[in-house]
């Protein structure tokens, strides 16, 4: 199994099957547009003019909650500090 998986070799070393998995995942994450996310086979080209829309009328509530602790003005930062979800109906 590989790391990406969550197991690893004993020896700390990357196995092929690791090497094999980083790869394919860098190349799948080459394929797509830096800027909205979506694969260059749709998004690049004359034949995909138009083919694209965005909508405004969905709340992510997990976003508006980042959004909204990103810009307290009251909070205390630290150099190194993360934000981070917790689920408060778990």
């Amino acid at each position: 199994m590989t790391v990406l998986l969550g197991v690893r070799e004993q020896d700390g070393k990357y196995n092929d099957r690791d090497r094999i998995m980083q790869i394919a995942y860098t190349k799948y994450l080459n394929s797509l547009c830096n800027g909205c996310g979506l694969p260059h086979s749709m998004v690049r080209g004359d034949e995909n003019v138009g083919r694209i829309e965005w909508h405004d009328d969905a709340i992510c509530h997990g976003c508006a909650a980042r959004e909204s602790l990103a810009e307290d003005k009251n909070r205390t930062k630290y150099p190194g500090q993360l934000i981070y979800p917790v689920d408060t109906q778990a």
